[in-house]
């Protein structure tokens, strides 16, 4: 079906992951921390990893997690990310968005909602592939075809998260700006550019 890799260093939680993945069709990595995780995305075809952004040596902490993610955006153009984010971390999911995850999902996460994000990261990679092999596509249109299509998913995690937080907030602006670290105006700017209306 796919090849995942698990960064947590909660063995507990990546145990339950492993073994419903498993079960699903998966192929599945475990790594408990970044210098791990890098080890095994050099040596394995990984298509899509499930990051916890609190990694050790600061679990309490996005860095390690956003050092991650921005090294696979980098280096591992073919690879997905998928960040799992505590209960109050909407700035850290904003981040999240602009270092490159495919998508973000709060912890607790029910392992539907996982699998369904998964399948839609390797889907995405497929059509991806697709592309690539098409006969008679000049480079440049490519480019800009895959360049589309990551801006799409970096749109729509990034409409997903607005509505989430402006629901929360029950559309109050200063809050929304607080939770996410961006000023007032780039909320407003956000909340048109998407044609956001309060309900």
């Amino acid at each position: 079906m796919g090849s995942v890799l698990l960064v947590d260093d909660d063995q507990g939680l990546r145990a339950m992951l492993s073994f419903s993945l498993k079960g699903s069709g998966f192929s599945v990595y475990e790594a408990e921390t970044t210098i791990d995780a890098i080890t095994l995305l050099k040596e394995q075809m990984i298509e899509v990893v499930v990051l916890d952004l609190g990694m050790p040596p600061n679990e309490h902490a996005a860095t390690e997690g956003l050092k991650l993610l921005d090294w696979v955006s980098e280096e591992m153009l073919s690879t997905k990310v998928i960040v799992l984010t505590g209960q109050s971390a909407d700035e850290t999911s904003y981040a999240s968005i602009k270092y490159g995850a495919f998508d973000f999902l709060t912890k607790p996460v029910e392992y539907g909602v996982l699998k369904q994000s998964i399948d839609r990261a390797l889907l995405f990679l497929k059509q991806s592939l697709k592309l690539k092999e098409q006969e008679g596509v000049q480079k440049i249109e490519l480019d800009l075809e895959m360049a589309k299509g990551v801006k799409a998913a970096r749109n729509a995690a990034e409409l997903k998260l607005l509505k989430q937080v402006l629901s929360d907030t029950e559309f109050n602006i200063h809050e929304v700006a607080r939770r996410l670290g961006l000023k007032r105006e780039n909320v407003y700017y956000l909340i048109n550019k998407y044609g956001i209306e309060r309900s």
